[in-house]
This record gives structure tokens, sequence and C-alpha cells, in this order.
């Protein structure tokens, strides 16, 4: 609340009117008065915040993914086994008839079924686990910790979809928060939340202690998040339901914004829009500045 010496002020100050609805509301106050009731600003500085989101994770059961690496290692040997025969019975036919164009046809043709079944197993698990999965050493490691017990892997689901997180951390049910690496999006939706959904990946000791099914509350930071300022505390008015702070427009004229798309921080709110970076905002007298601007004009 403003001190009676200060409302003795507010009847000196020289109102610039209500703006119009297209700009946003100003208040003009001379040098002197200015001094009296301790304006002062800061300059706003550039700054990036990674928006975070809520949701679940969950283990799941390694043994699919197992299977469909051991079927995939088991067709590249029949295929390339099956395609040495062709290449083999291939050249006998075609050097002295040892081997009978129709062998060696039928060679061929096993091979290319061989081929296809490879290929089709190699789609299978891009199609049902995601592109990070695809790579044949990168998912022998993961299977091999999956086994050893030092990895585990999980399902992250949240109601966006999550899509451009680069960490997730989970938080167990003995207290304990471990960190998600962030693998790719999932093939398949969550019937729940009607999402895509990510794959991730727990790594360490804890792993060992996640068993299949454990479900867990999980939080994601964003991808590369919002650009924006941060505004100062001492900056911060509220309203008629919203957050403003006043920008200093030249000398004597203030100007009064909302923040955008507010999020806390320790050094006050950030706002993805309203305000630009170098701009001087009101840290000091942004009270007694909005009271002004409230009062009633000084010929009234």
């Amino acid at each position: 609340m403003i001190k009676t010496g200060v409302l003795s002020v507010i009847a000196g100050l020289v109102l610039a009117g209500s703006a119009s609805a297209a700009e946003p509301p100003s208040v003009q106050v001379d040098a002197a008065t200015q001094k009296r009731i301790g304006v002062a600003t800061a300059t706003l500085v550039a700054a990036r915040h990674q928006t975070t989101i809520s949701g679940f994770a969950r283990v799941i059961d390694p043994v699919p993914l197992a299977t469909l690496d051991s079927d995939l290692v088991a067709a590249l040997a029949t295929e390339q086994a099956s395609r040495s025969e062709a290449a083999r019975t291939k050249a006998l036919a075609e050097a002295d008839s040892t081997v009978s164009l129709k062998v060696a046809q039928s060679a061929q043709a096993q091979a290319r079924a061989d081929a296809a079944r490879l290929s089709l197993l190699r789609r299978r698990i891009g199609l049902e686990w995601g592109p990070a999965f695809t790579g044949d050493l990168t998912r022998a490691r993961l299977i091999a910790d999956l086994v050893a017990g030092r990895a585990a892997l999980v399902r992250i689901d949240v109601p966006m979809g999550g899509q451009g997180a680069r960490s997730a951390r989970m938080q167990l049910g003995s207290g304990e928060t471990v960190n998600i690496a962030i693998l790719g999006p999932a093939r398949t939706a969550d019937p729940r939340v009607q999402t895509g959904g990510l794959m991730g990946v727990v790594r360490g000791d804890a792993a060992a202690r996640m068993g299949v099914g454990l479900s867990a509350p999980v939080t994601l930071s964003g991808g590369d998040g919002h650009s924006g300022v941060v505004v100062p505390r001492g900056a911060l008015i509220r309203t008629g339901g919203q957050t403003f702070a006043y920008v200093r427009k030249d000398a004597t004229h203030f100007e009064r914004r909302a923040l955008v798309a507010a999020a806390p921080l320790a050094e006050g709110l950030f706002s993805a829009g309203g305000f630009k970076p170098g701009e001087a905002v009101v840290v000091s007298g942004a009270s007694a500045l909005l009271a002004a601007e409230s009062a009633p004009k000084v010929e009234d």
C-alpha cells in the first residue's frame, strides 16, 4: 500500500491518459517526481527458458526386443550362406555345367527369399521399436547391458507427447531420482493417454532394481526452450489478474506491459514475449506508477 507521503506525490503526476486498445497503458511522470518516488530501472538481458513437462515412465519388457534381435542375427547368417551358395552354383553352371541351371536358379531364389526375410526383420525393428534401435552394434550393446542388469528400458508418456525433450528424471518410490537417456520416439501409442511417447534407458546401479512393469512419475526438460527475458522481481506488479512491468520509453514516459508465458525463476519471472533485451524496466517505484496511472486526471 502506498503511504500518505507518496499519495501527495501522485497528485503532481502528469498522466498520459488511457491508451487505446491497440496500445499498452502508459503513464507520464516528470523527472522531479520520479526522484521523489524513487523510480529506478534495470536493463533487460536475453534469456532462454527450458520448459518442463510432467508424465510417467514405465519399465518395459526387453524380451521381445532380444528375441527379434536374435532372429535377425540368425537370418543374417542364413542370408550370407544362401548368397554364397547362389554365387557358387551360378559359377559352376556357367563354367562347365557341373551344376544344372535349375539348381543354380533355385539357389538364387533361395538367396533372394533369405534376403527378403532379413530385410523384413530389420524393418520390424524400426517399425516396432523406433529408429534408435536399428543400429546392429548399438542394439547389441544395449541388449547386453539389459541382460547384465546395467540398464533398464523405459517408455515415457506425457499428455503432449514430449517431442523435443532432451532429458528426463524419474522419481522412484524410494525417493531416489534417476536420469533417463532419451533414445527416441516410441512406435506404439499408449491406450490411456493416446500419445506416441518416448523410449529411454536408465543406466547405473538403479537399473538392476527396476523390475519390468515398474511405473513412476517423470519430469522432462523441453527441447530448445523459449527465447525471452527475465524480469526482476522488483519490477513485477499484479493487477486485473495479470502480471505486468513498466518499461521506460523516454525520460518521462513509462509503458505497462503484461508478461507472456511467464515462468518462475530464482531471480524473477521469465517472459517469452512483451519485452525486448536492452529495454529498461522499472525495478523501484512501479507501485507508485500504477497508482498514478489509475488515479483521476489532474484536471478532474
